[in-house]
């Protein structure tokens, strides 16, 4: 008998429907929206990555109360939006499930539409966190199994932690940034099994090191880079222990001046030495993207951790992930995940959905998901399978109406209000997002203006964060912590940057004290925004080595004036 065997798609460029430039979809592109029942994207990688970041939110917080027990509580949602925000506790009680607000379909209407007007009606949970698994940690997003924790983002298993985001098994450390694994720390970026590590970037397995970049098992460093088991070292240069002590006295490492004037230095010299083509390690396998760790077969990854056949992915931490496409987030045993966001735990073959967890399989259009398998089209729905508008079916009504919605939007799309056209296939529209832009998580990577953010079919809020007024400048603040009492905890400091109020919070000023470090002149906001400033962006650019000349792929664009050292010439000089 003669087999057929079916031809495969070639590479195909596609003018992106929302900024319109050109994109390359690949054949092995091609391959898995077959594998996975989906056609290709309209779309482009970037554009699809904002969207789908515009539709979360981590970092904006809000005072808000329950609208069942009236009961007032951090939440994600602005008091001024019109939809239903319950408190944690409320929310993951057993006395709902989602099935109260079930809809039927209506085949006349675009089913998107149908999904926003169940949006309206079904309740959200004011934060994202794990709440049954913290302790003195309600101030925080995005955070599990974590106790006396305050203002901590996107963070498991932490303890006494305060201003800081995507953490793992962080303990007593303030005003980090991707740290796993450490304790005292304050002012890092991207590290790992860290004890007392200050205002550096890209460290592992170091103890009393500052002001430093790309160091490893290091002891006593200050203002290095690119060293491999060095101690005693200033800038690089290697001092006795007896001289490394003094040098440390006369650089008065509690003192705010002396800090500022250290920060300055080390950043300049920092930019005299080289930068890695990417960050990661040398576990990744035919991998490209930055801060990828053991990923194999892996293209375009953005902060990814064992990933294994994906493309498009980002903020994916936790292992494993499998046969993945423009995932963002966050893993833990996840498979056949495509065009989903904050989706993690025992997951598989999600699409088109955000905010669902803890094993759930076979969702597509769904928001707010938990434990719950074979949903179409489902919003804040817990524990329930074959359900579609939060309305339960049997498994074979369920087939059978999912067959017939998709082919109803494959003819009949949702339109938007700037004229773009969502077909089956395509994430939630922009204008469907909880969030406006500059609240999302989509600001804090891809910044725009109101107008431009207008433009694009997005929402905006001008609305500000309340502001207090202030009881003292920071430049009148306390110069070491030793001069600094509790009375600091009573004052509103005036931000040496956006002039803005903040306060000093108990847990915060322990900390400091611990670590010996003087109160901060600039507010919580400014802070952290400086720790993502020193962070790369998504995107990868072409340019040549700085050493070799041979052409690599980094997330320094070519404009970029650090020094990049491909991989070989990196290794070889510093490994």
């Amino acid at each position: 008998m003669l087999i057929l065997q079916k031809e495969e798609m070639k590479p195909e460029i596609k003018n992106c429907q929302n900024c319109q430039k050109d994109f390359t979809i690949e054949t092995e592109d091609f391959n898995f929206y077959e594998k996975i029942k989906v056609p290709a994207p309209t779309w482009c990688p970037e554009c699809r990555l904002i969207r789908r970041q515009a539709s979360i939110n981590t970092w904006s917080l809000y005072w808000r109360n329950c609208d069942i027990c009236n009961e007032r509580a951090m939440s994600m949602h602005s008091p001024d939006k019109k939809i239903k925000v319950f408190c944690p506790k409320c929310w993951w009680s057993d006395s709902w499930d989602g099935t109260e607000y079930g809809m039927d379909y209506d085949p006349s209407r675009p089913f998107l539409e149908q999904v926003e007007e169940l949006k309206n009606k079904t309740p959200f949970v004011s934060t994202e966190s794990l709440y049954s698994s913290l302790k003195n940690s309600n101030y925080s997003n995005g955070i599990a199994w974590s106790k006396d924790c305050f203002q901590v983002f996107w963070a498991d298993y932490c303890d006494n932690v305060c201003y800081s985001s995507m953490l793992n098994s962080l303990k007593y450390s303030s005003d980090c940034l991707r740290g796993d694994k450490s304790e005292l720390c304050h002012g890092s970026v991207d590290f790992i099994n860290n004890y007392r590590t200050f205002f550096s970037d890209q460290t592992g397995e170091c103890v009393d090191v500052w002001f430093s970049r790309n160091c490893y098992s290091c002891t006593n460093c200050i203002g290095c880079v690119n060293l491999r088991g060095a101690s005693n070292c200033i800038f690089n240069v290697k001092y006795s222990k007896e001289d490394y002590i003094e040098k440390v006295k006369e650089l008065k490492l509690d003192s705010w001046d002396s800090l500022q004037e250290l920060n300055k230095k080390a950043h300049e010299f920092w930019l005299t030495q080289p930068y890695r083509e990417y960050s990661g390690d040398s576990r990744n396998v035919n991998s490209t993207g930055e801060y990828i760790y053991e990923c194999r077969n892996s293209k375009e990854i953005y902060i990814g951790q064992e990933l294994e056949n994906c493309k498009w992915c980002q903020f994916v931490t936790v292992a494993s992930t499998k046969d993945s496409y423009d995932y963002s987030g966050w893993g833990n045993k996840a498979e056949l995940m495509y065009d989903s966001v904050q989706v993690g735990e025992g997951v598989s073959n999600i699409k088109f959905s955000y905010y669902s967890t803890n094993d759930v399989a076979n969702l597509e259009y769904c928001i707010w998901n938990t434990s719950a398998k074979n949903n179409f089209g489902c919003v804040s729905l817990k524990r329930k399978n074959y359900c579609i508008l939060n309305k339960q079916y049997s498994k074979e009504e369920y087939e059978k109406l999912k067959e017939k919605i998709i082919a109803d939007m494959k003819v009949d799309p949702y339109i938007d209000k700037v004229g773009r056209k969502f077909f089956y296939g395509e994430f939630f529209p922009p204008e469907m997002s909880l969030f406006p832009y500059n609240k999302s998580n989509a600001m804090r990577f891809f910044p725009k203006t109101k107008e431009e953010v207008l433009a694009l079919g997005y929402d905006w809020d001008d609305a500000e964060s309340p502001a207090h007024s202030t009881t003292i400048k920071s430049e009148n603040l306390p110069g070491t912590i030793a001069e600094t009492t509790d009375a600091i905890l009573d004052e509103i400091i005036e931000c040496s940057n956006c002039k803005r109020g903040y306060k000093i919070v108990q847990g915060e000023l322990n900390l400091l004290r611990k670590m010996g470090l003087p109160v901060p002149h600039e507010c919580p906001k400014c802070r952290e925004n400086e720790r993502f400033a020193r962070m790369t962006k998504p995107g990868m650019h072409h340019r040549d080595c700085d050493k070799c000349g041979i052409q690599i792929y980094t997330p320094y664009a070519p404009e970029d004036p650090k020094i990049v050292y491909c991989v070989k010439c990196y290794q070889a000089e510093f490994a």
